[in-house]
This record gives structure tokens, C-alpha cells and sequence, in this order.
């Protein structure tokens, strides 16, 4: 197992608009020095991502081994399931208030904390499923803050497929994109069978004829993390390459 040159550290953050504290986990690369200026990758469902996806090790990897520029990551925790859903389900509670947290209080804290690139590239997002849809929800509110997103295995509702289907341009944003073949067949936590195949497919022919930096995949497999971590390599060559 290959041993982490950067480094992993916990963070909180006040929110006002969720009048909560929110912990935040930070990936520094190996050579981080507060004189340059990195982008940085932010994840929803920031523990799985880093625990489960092993996002903040494989982006250490590929930086050591190849030409990945050097990032910040910062995984955005959650309280649990239903406090998940209540932030990034477009129906929860806390969604609208947790969107205002992402675009406002977060970015501040980090452009304020880290040498940041403060143009709109500068900043990118990444998640999963809900997380997915939170990620790209925000890219299309905000394309001059979050330049950047890895959508994996989106929850795409037809209110997503309208709102892209009014937009004529969306050439500031570069998105990966990906989906399991298997998700014409997802159980949720519900026990619900749902579809995730045929709504990402829609929305990739949309994305497709929009001026943007744009690349959609579809791996082997369904709507698991073991298929997410293997996706992640791809994603991140191709929002983060040198070459």
C-alpha cells in the first residue's frame, strides 16, 4: 500500500445560514508551501470520499507519479444519513441554506485560509449520487466559482434536465461525468428501485451540445463505492492533467 506524502488534517467551519458547525477534512499535497497558488477540489460526503473513494490517496499517488497538478482537497462531512438528505436533497430542509453555506461562507473561508487561484477554475467540486446533484447544481448557479466538477453516479431529477435544457452556454464549466452500467437497477436506502442509467444518459446528450470541456463515461458496474474509487483516476486526469 502506497504511504501518503501530503497530509490529512481535521477542520471546522462555522455556517450561519445552517447555524451549525460543519467539519471539514483537509488534503495538503507533499510539496504545499503557502507561496503558490493551488486550485482545490472540494467533496461532498467528504469522509466516504476520503475513506471509502480514498480520493485524497489516489490524487496524492498521481501527483507523485505523474503530471497531476498539485491540489488542496477539502472533504465536506455530513452528521449522517438523514442529515444528508435534509442539505442535499433538492425537497430537504436544508437544502437552499446549505447551497448559500457552499457558495458563500466556504469558498470565503478557504480563499481566506489558502493561497487560492481565484478565478472560477480555480475552485472545483466533486460527488456522488445526491452528492453529485449538490455538485452539479452548484457548478451551473455558480460556473464563475466552481469552474470545475466530477459528477459520479448523479441523482438527476427532471427539474435538473430542464434547468440545463434552458441554458444555450456553459463553456467556463469542465465536467466529468460518469455512470454505472448497472443503474437502470439501483436499490436506494429506501429499498426503492430506481434508475439512475437512463436520466444521465438524457442529460449527457445535453451536455454534449453545450459549448463546455466536457467528458462522460460509463464504468462497469452500479452505484458502489468499489466502481466510484477505480472512476476517480480518469476524473482526475482529466480536470487536473499538466500534460
Amino acid at each position: 500500500m502506497a504511504i501518503l506524502k501530503g497530509s490529512i488534517t481535521d477542520d471546522k467551519i462555522y455556517s450561519n445560514y445552517l447555524d451549525e458547525e460543519i467539519d471539514l477534512l483537509i488534503y495538503l499535497p507533499s510539496k504545499f508551501t503557502p507561496l503558490v497558488k493551488y486550485p482545490i477540489l472540494i467533496a461532498q460526503d467528504g469522509r466516504d470520499y476520503f475513506q471509502l473513494g480514498k480520493l485524497a490517496k489516489t490524487a496524492d499517488r498521481l501527483m507523485e507519479e505523474e503530471n497531476l497538478q498539485s491540489c488542496i482537497i477539502v472533504g465536506v462531512n455530513h452528521k449522517g444519513i438523514e442529515d444528508r438528505k435534509a442539505k442535499y436533497d433538492p425537497s430537504g430542509e436544508k437544502h437552499e441554506n446549505y447551497i448559500r453555506f457552499m457558495a458563500f461562507e466556504l469558498t470565503s473561508y478557504l480563499n481566506e485560509k489558502f493561497n487560492t487561484l481565484q478565478l472560477g477554475a480555480g475552485m472545483g467540486l466533486i460527488g456522488d449520487s445526491l452528492g453529485g446533484y449538490i455538485a452539479f447544481k452548484l457548478s451551473i448557479l455558480y460556473p464563475n466559482t466552481f469552474g470545475k466538477v466530477i459528477v459520479q453516479s448523479p441523482y438527476v431529477p427532471e427539474s435538473l434536465i430542464e434547468t440545463v435544457e434552458s441554458i444555450e452556454q456553459m463553456q467556463t464549466l469542465t465536467i466529468y461525468h460518469s455512470i454505472g452500467d448497472e443503474e437502470e437497477q439501483f436499490i436506494n436506502p429506501e429499498g426503492i428501485t430506481k434508475d439512475f442509467l437512463t436520466p444521465n444518459r438524457k442529460l449527457s446528450k445535453l451536455l454534449n451540445n453545450l459549448a463546455l470541456d466536457y467528458e462522460y463515461a460509463e464504468f462497469q458496474g452500479n452505484h458502489l463505492w468499489v466502481n466510484w474509487q477505480k472512476d476517480l483516476i480518469p476524473a482526475l486526469r482529466f480536470l487536473y492533467s499538466d500534460q
